[in-house]
């Protein structure tokens, strides 16, 4: 994966949730901000749009961490 695309979703979350960049850690759970599962996949599909990313469907529910959305972008 390109680290740019990692930046990327740390930059955009960080701005989702007025973070600063460096408390977006890749063992970060998106359940610690806050968010249903519901909420996650909403989250994903706005940023699978903003960010020019594809995110195979069948793993969405996979996520859980910041890493395992990096893993599943590329395997």
């Amino acid at each position: 994966m390109d680290i740019n695309i990692k930046s990327a979703i740390i930059h955009f979350l960080a701005n989702e949730f007025k973070l600063e960049p460096e408390t977006i850690t890749k063992d970060l759970q998106f359940q610690d901000l806050g968010l249903s599962q519901a909420q996650v996949q909403d989250l994903l599909g706005r940023m699978q749009d903003a960010l020019s990313f594809d995110l195979p469907e069948d793993k969405a529910s996979d996520i859980v961490t910041i890493e395992d959305l990096f893993r599943v972008i590329d395997p």
